[in-house]
């Protein structure tokens, strides 16, 4: 019975470690992460008023800017800049997913690319943030905090058309602007732990053929 037990733990220790070298972790990890950045999911940053929704509600991601202010008129470059954007992140979802199983030759260039997608992402949010900053400072002469709550020193007409006076505002980052750093954070390790494992293997085939060169 003992050696029955010890050779079903065997076989499933062997199956575990079997899987380990077939499937990347690390990748499938990020390419998981990836999927909670989709376009349908809550805003990397908005701002809004914090004692009244009346305000305005600006809300800002890689995929799109949605401003709901008075005299507020978003980027020509928001609308095709999303959808380029969602398109690639799609891409990366699928191409990291299925390059997380090891032994397909394009893996490396799947994991560099996935390092540049989710790069991109975050050039496309910070350019939506800028254009939000920069149509607000155009309307109220002044900048939204980036997090916190503040009074803004400006006269603002709401959406209900009342003039608010140095009116509290609330601003912040939602979970997905941190997560785009974790999917980052375990594609790059996927890199790194990849090339160290490379060179450890290149090792051992240096040593035999400079035997069987060596005079």
């Amino acid at each position: 019975m003992t050696d029955s037990v010890q050779v079903n733990a065997s076989t499933a220790g062997h199956r575990v470690s079997g899987l380990a070298r077939q499937v990347d972790f690390l990748s499938l990890s990020g390419a998981v992460v990836a999927i909670f950045l989709a376009p349908t999911g809550q805003p990397w940053w908005s701002v809004t008023g914090a004692s009244t929704s009346r305000l305005f509600t600006i809300q800002v991601s890689p995929f799109y800017l949605d401003a709901n202010a008075v005299g507020f008129s978003s980027p020509s470059f928001a609308g095709p800049l999303g959808s380029f954007t969602s398109v690639l992140l799609t891409l990366l979802v699928l191409v990291l997913g299925a390059s997380s199983f090891r032994g397909a030759w394009w893996g490396q260039t799947a994991k560099y690319f996935s390092l540049c997608v989710l790069s991109e992402l975050y050039l496309s949010f910070l350019l939506m943030y800028h254009a939000s900053e920069t149509s607000l400072l155009g309307m109220y002469g002044v900048l939204p905090p980036s997090s916190g709550t503040v009074n803004l020193p400006a006269v603002i007409i709401g959406l209900d058309t009342n003039v608010y006076l140095h009116p509290l505002v609330t601003a912040g980052f939602s979970l997905p602007f941190y997560l785009g750093f974790l999917s980052l954070g375990f594609v790059g390790a996927s890199l790194i732990l990849e090339s160290r494992r490379a060179r450890k293997e290149e090792r051992p085939r240096k040593g035999v053929a400079a035997v069987f060169t060596s005079d």
